[in-house]
């Protein structure tokens, strides 16, 4: 499994809209595993923003007009490359034949997918190249980030 294009394309955010905001996008072909011999592609959108650098979010289209997202840590991916990852919603851990699994759980069910292991290395390469590791809360806006709370309360 891996990008539609075998690897994911970056792109800075719209300048006039927030200059001070880069991403990092990615559109995949994970693997859905219904048994152990047996992936069904799934068509799916991966993106990184540097305003918001812990961050992680991954949208799956199925059969619906919107997506299914799940929004969970970048370093759970990164760890998730070399070992086991994470604990009851969202596990990562490395496959065979160059795959990395990452298991989704919810009040509705569980999916377990298949990833690309050079496509997810070469994606989270280039979000670190955004922000680096342990300089995340160097981009953080935590003003802005509290004032939208006190308006949303």
């Amino acid at each position: 499994m891996g990008t539609t294009d075998d690897v994911p394309h970056g792109f800075a955010a719209d300048e006039t809209e927030r200059p001070e905001c880069a991403c990092e996008t990615g559109n995949w072909e994970l693997g859905l595993v219904l048994s152990p011999r047996w992936a069904v592609p799934l068509r799916g959108h991966i993106s990184y923003r540097a305003d918001d650098p812990y961050a992680v979010c991954l949208d799956f289209y199925l059969d619906t007009r919107n997506p299914v997202r799940w929004i969970f840590a970048r370093d759970l991916l990164t760890t998730g490359l070399i070992r086991p990852a994470g604990h009851a919603d969202v596990r990562v851990w490395p496959a065979l034949n160059g795959l990395v699994n990452l298991c989704l759980n919810s009040h509705d069910g569980e999916a377990l997918f298949e990833i690309s292991e050079t496509s997810l290395t070469v994606w989270l390469e280039r979000t670190y190249q955004l922000v680096p590791p342990g300089r995340e809360h160097h981009f953080l806006d935590l003003d802005s980030f509290l004032e939208r709370l006190m308006r949303e309360s």
